[in-house]
């Protein structure tokens, strides 16, 4: 009897998010998507459902004036599966049917949030499961206290929870036309949004860590150490620039900012009357973005970090270490093996978008790229504009930046232990 092999876990998931976009797709499709009198063709139902199944907020239509309340649900139910993850979804209906997480599932949710194979499964699940729902639960509380003072009872409810959801898996989606922007003076929906943001942003498994640690079962790891570093370096930091590269932003708008390029897609103000540096500033925020194991994308906080830090080890001719632990070579190599995969695809993307918009600037360009591949949402304002060739090239990006370069090509490289040694030689370098 031949045994028939498992697909490779980061191989599902793959094909998993392929499966949960062309569902999107086809419900976008339907006329009861749609508000009275509008439709949308084909391109756009995949990139919109892209968008939200890879929890970026790009569209080229304006939702709230395209999508019914159904379609505007549809969109919500893509969000929080793009957010949690196809492997989360298909291993708690596994756990739920067979009241067990097997090995091969097991695997797969360990993938999904590249995680040790030592961390325990089933924890790790109702981890996930809890710090959704807890967070979106109260974050849609207190948009409601906000909401509820210029929309009725029932539409307060909704947008709460929609915003909360959008919010939470840092998709970027709102159904104010203008996302922020009206409430650029409440603090309660800033700052509220902002949190859910970074809640979702860190990562699950710092969560567990982090909840592990205080019932002292477990110790904290140096995962947790350098996202909360980095992740507090970078708000802090980004909200220093933006408030003296931006006309007229207060701190809170700057706060906001840098909270939401990291990976969010909501935006408090205008972003195309953002100064050169403040647009700069937001294409490395963007490409750094949020951290493993969470909703959001980018190289992630910790690539960057380990990346940084053996380059200034190198230079002072000493191992990589950090918190009193050594970073270990094979976490630095995929560290810069992430951050090169990324420019070389973002490189390429440019290339085919000056082909297929002639027309439109390098800047805007660049901006719109790096916030398609790191799952951002934030735009200059040419999404709406954007040729058949450049939505499907954002498409793309959306898509490999929410699964990963490194899960799709680790789904069909084969390792192969080489019985050969050579001997090493030094090359010249820089």
């Amino acid at each position: 009897m031949i045994r028939r092999r498992k697909p490779r876990p980061g191989l599902t998931l793959a094909i998993g998010f392929m499966m949960i976009i062309a569902a999107g797709t086809v419900l976008l499709m339907l006329p009861a998507s749609h508000q009275e009198g509008v439709d949308i063709s084909l391109i756009d139902a995949l990139f919109i459902s892209t968008s939200a199944v890879c929890v970026t907020g790009l569209t080229p239509l304006d939702i709230s004036q395209t999508l019914s309340t159904f379609g505007s649900t549809v969109l919500m139910l893509l969000i929080q599966a793009g957010g949690l993850g196809y492997a989360v979804l298909a291993v708690f209906f596994i756990w739920i049917a067979n009241g067990r997480i097997d090995f091969f599932s097991g695997n797969l949710l360990r993938d999904s949030f590249g995680a040790d194979h030592k961390i325990n499964t089933g924890r790790l699940l109702r981890t996930a499961l809890t710090v959704t729902i807890a967070a979106e639960l109260i974050g849609a509380i207190l948009l409601f206290t906000s909401f509820s003072q210029e929309y009725d009872l029932a539409w307060a409810l909704y947008l709460s929870l929609f915003h909360s959801v959008s919010a939470f898996n840092n998709a970027g989606f709102d159904l104010f036309s203008t996302s922020m922007i009206p409430w650029n003076d409440d603090p309660v929906v800033l700052i509220t949004i902002a949190l859910l943001i970074i809640t979702g942003g860190i990562g699950f498994l710092l969560c567990g860590n982090i909840a592990g640690s205080i019932r002292k079962k477990t110790r904290i790891m140096l995962h947790t150490k350098i996202v909360m570093v980095s992740t507090l370096f970078l708000i802090i930091v980004g909200m220093v620039l933006f408030r003296f590269t931006v006309d007229g932003i207060d701190w809170k708008n700057a706060f906001f900012q840098s909270v939401t390029t990291r990976t969010a897609g909501f935006f408090s103000f205008d972003q195309a009357s953002m100064s050169h540096a403040a647009i700069l500033i937001s294409v490395i925020l963007m490409f750094i973005g949020a951290s493993p194991g969470g909703t959001g994308g980018g190289i992630k906080t910790t690539s960057a970090f380990a990346a940084i830090l053996a380059s200034f080890s190198l230079l002072l001719g000493r191992r990589p270490r950090a918190f009193g632990r050594e970073i270990e070579e094979d976490s630095i190599m995929k560290a810069f093996f992430v951050i090169v995969i990324a420019i070389t695809v973002l490189a390429i993307a440019l290339l085919l978008l000056t082909v297929f918009q002639p027309e439109a600037d390098l800047e805007t360009l660049l901006f719109e790229a790096v916030s398609a591949f790191a799952t951002v949402g934030l735009t200059l304002g040419i999404t709406p504009d954007l040729t058949i060739g450049s939505k499907i090239v954002i498409i793309a990006l959306m898509y490999l930046g929410r699964v990963g370069v490194m899960t799709i090509i680790a789904s069909f490289a084969r390792r192969t232990e080489d019985p050969v040694r050579y001997i090493e030689e030094k090359i010249l370098i820089g």
